[in-house]
């Protein structure tokens, strides 16, 4: 199944910036950038792939971003985490689905979308 988000920022008035996906049956992630938005406009997390020409970013380059707004698997404390959001093991979506990927690095979140993306 296709889960389908656009990614908006906080900072700029809650302007789409961009759109997710995580499909669950292959378990990849897909996100793009719009191209209407300055570089200077992207918070740094997005900026860097900008820089590089990218807009539409691969699995890995998708999971790259996830991974740097949720909690490590390495993390000290992981196992009380997971149980207090309700996860029985390391899941990447389903810690990213906690927030909204929410996350002290700049105003970015998602929200669901019903339209495929």
């Amino acid at each position: 199944m296709l889960h389908s988000f656009v990614l908006l920022d906080g900072n700029l008035g809650d302007k789409q910036v961009g759109t997710f996906s995580y499909d669950t049956e292959a378990k990849r992630f897909g996100m793009t950038i719009t191209k209407e938005l300055s570089r200077e406009d992207l918070p740094l997390s997005l900026e860097c792939f900008v820089h590089r020409g990218k807009y539409t970013l691969t699995h890995e380059d998708a999971l790259r971003w996830v991974s740097g707004r949720i909690c490590p698997p390495g993390r000290h404390n992981i196992s009380e985490i997971l149980r207090d959001n309700g996860l029985s093991e390391y899941d990447e979506y389903g810690l990213l689905m906690v927030n909204m990927a929410r996350c002290d690095k700049d105003d970015l979140y998602l929200y669901k979308t019903t339209v495929s993306l």
